[in-house]
This record gives structure tokens, sequence and C-alpha cells, in this order.
């Protein structure tokens, strides 16, 4: 079967947003230097360069899913999981201090695995990226029926709740 990967939309916002950081922290250490030139422009420039090192790893974060486990690659550390370990997968909020939505996956021993390489940020994220998400969630919900077979068997959203609830007819 091919290789599943997905990239989060807003990784280029992440990174951007530590280059932003990186010019703060910077300005700021430099101004507190005080007025040795030397020692101001090290300092910021220090800090500067440290904190853009972020910026590289937060560009490659990524799921993979390939036949033998699914790969979490985060900026500063990878999680993999084989397939026989999970037992179904979601969207829904990580656990922890993390805020936004990712693809969590339910092991068999009633442990959860949050992919955070597929989360989106946001307080409020967008539309796409959940339906994106939905969709990641739903292909390895496939792929896990197909490697396992029993597992995974979520059915598939069945919208006509939502349709009778809104009032709309459904084509016969």
């Amino acid at each position: 079967m091919p290789i599943i990967e997905f990239v989060s939309p807003e990784r280029y916002w992440r990174a951007g947003s530590l280059v932003l950081v990186a010019v703060l922290f910077g300005w700021r250490a430099a101004a507190y230097a005080g007025p040795d030139r030397a020692a101001m422009s090290l300092l910021g420039g220090l800090i500067a360069v440290a904190t853009l090192g972020c910026a590289g790893p937060a560009l490659r974060a990524r799921f993979v899913a390939t036949d033998a486990m699914l790969i979490d690659r985060r900026a500063f550390r990878t999680v993999r999981l084989a397939w026989d370990q999970v037992a179904e997968f979601e969207v829904r909020r990580p656990g922890g201090l993390w805020g936004g939505y990712c693809v969590v996956a339910e092991c068999r021993n009633g442990r959860s695995v949050d992919f955070l390489a597929t989360r989106a940020f946001s307080r409020a994220p967008s539309a796409r990226h959940l339906d994106e998400l939905h969709r990641l969630r739903w292909t390895l919900e496939d792929r896990l029926g197909r490697l396992q077979p029993g597992a995974g068997t979520a059915p598939a959203p069945d919208l006509a709740h939502r349709t009778e609830r809104a009032g709309l007819s459904q084509p016969g």
C-alpha cells in the first residue's frame, strides 16, 4: 500500500512566528546588553540564532503512515507506533498543555497517542484544516481495517441525523 504523508498547512505560520520571536528576543537582549556595542551585537545575535534554530525543526514536522508503522515526526522528537497496537483513530484535542485539534490513536492497551504533527494550532482552527484531519482519520481507519481485519471498524459518519434536524430532505 502507498505511504500516507500529512504535512500541516500551519507549519509555515509556526516557523514564521519563531522568526518574529527571534527578532524580538535578539532586540531585547541587545537592549539589555548596555552601551557596549560588541556585547550588544554578540548577545543579540546569539539569542536570535538560537531561536531561529527552532524554525527549521518546526518545518520538518510531518506525519507518515507506512505499512509497518505510524511515524509522528515532531520538531524535536519522533514517535513511532506499530499498526497492531492501534484500535481506532479519533480527531480531538490532544492531552496535556497542547491546544488545537489533532489525530489521536486509541491503542488496544487503553493508551492514547496524540499525533502532534497533525495538530491545528489555532484556537479556532480553520474548517479546511479540520476537514483534512477527518479525511486523514478516515484514511487511517481504512488502512487499519485492511491491515487488521476486524479492527478499525468504526462506521463512516452518518450525516442523515444532521440533515433531518436541519429540516433537509434526503435524496431517495
